[in-house]
């Protein structure tokens, strides 16, 4: 029998990408205040589940599942103020309200909180897990507080949570405003790219690698129970490059307007994560080559990119 795996706020670009390459090792439930009915029809063994986390409570008869991966969250580069009320909203208030609903759960092996690598802040990269944080922006600030209270709840009262604090990931099914996405598309369209400089680095990882880094850390639950961890590519590449090798790629004709847009105000310009935590909690074998998967993505669009290995074969078949 698979063991039972909870994406809660699933429906979006990660949740999505972790279904499609974890759903054959478990059975998983989604749950969102969005679901994506065309894209989970290709998944009929994931059970989704409409609902709004910061205001309703999972039933208490709903099976109870092995492990819980919370991926709720606002996601923005906005620094404006007003945004605090909606942050914690979806933040630390879907994560408390989990907390309740579970903390008596006996079955739960790992609940995996996701944070944000901007929670470091400015200097000192390549960022390591036990460094100070220096957020600069409310959704920086917020993912720190719920990582803190995150690690409270495992020291206080023995909640079996960890954080995960990603790099910069990018893939299939990702929003067009994104950086990669934005680039590629226009790009492929010979459109202009009004940019910044773009000296600014990033540690890249695909959602491919991501998820496969978020397999291990389940199947070394043990271990990772009240840590906090990086998961990237332990490398960081300017923004500058990933425009140019795309460029080169695809043969486009775009002219690109390097710093037609200014950098933002405490702009982090080298963004690059310690993985050192994560091989030594896994022993894994690490290989991750972002250009070669930004190949792929250059040379998208084909459905294989988004649907599992048995689907394809099915489609085959049928035509």
């Amino acid at each position: 029998m698979k063991e039972h795996l909870f994406l809660i706020g699933g429906s979006g670009f990660i949740g999505k990408n972790l279904v499609r390459c974890l759903h054959e090792q478990y059975a998983i439930s989604v749950y969102d205040k969005f679901i994506d009915k065309e894209y989970f029809s290709h998944y009929p063994d994931v059970k989704t589940n409409l609902i709004e986390l910061d205001k309703e409570k999972i039933a208490e008869d709903v099976e109870s599942p092995d492990y819980i991966i919370n991926l709720a969250s606002i996601v923005t580069a906005e620094r404006e103020l007003s945004l605090f009320d909606s942050m914690i909203a979806s933040n630390l208030k879907v994560m408390l309200n989990l907390y309740v609903r579970f903390k008596d759960d006996s079955r739960l092996k790992l609940f995996i909180q996701f944070g944000s690598s901007e929670e470091y802040g400015n200097e000192g990269s390549p960022f390591v897990e036990t460094m100070r944080e220096e957020p600069n922006s409310p959704y920086a600030l917020v993912k720190q507080l719920t990582t803190n209270t995150a690690m409270m709840l495992h020291r206080n009262y023995g909640f079996p949570i960890m954080v995960v604090r990603p790099g910069n990931l990018f893939g299939p099914l990702q929003g067009g405003k994104k950086f990669i996405p934005y680039v590629i598309e226009s790009l492929k369209q010979n459109a202009p790219l009004d940019v910044t400089p773009c000296e600014q680095k990033r540690d890249f990882i695909y959602v491919d690698d991501f998820a496969w880094a978020i397999g291990e850390l389940l199947k070394n639950h043990e271990k990772a129970i009240g840590q906090i961890v990086n998961v990237s590519s332990g490398e960081s590449v300017s923004l500058k490059q990933i425009i140019e090798h795309c460029k080169q790629r695809i043969g486009s004709k775009s002219e690109i307007k390097y710093g037609a847009i200014p950098y933002r105000e405490n702009e982090v310009m080298n963004l690059c994560c310690s993985i050192n935590k994560f091989k030594i909690m896994t022993a894994a074998n690490i290989n991750f080559n972002m250009f070669e998967n930004l190949d792929k993505l250059v040379g998208g669009g084909k459905l294989e990119l988004f649907l599992s290995p048995a689907i394809i074969s099915s489609l085959k078949i049928a035509a």
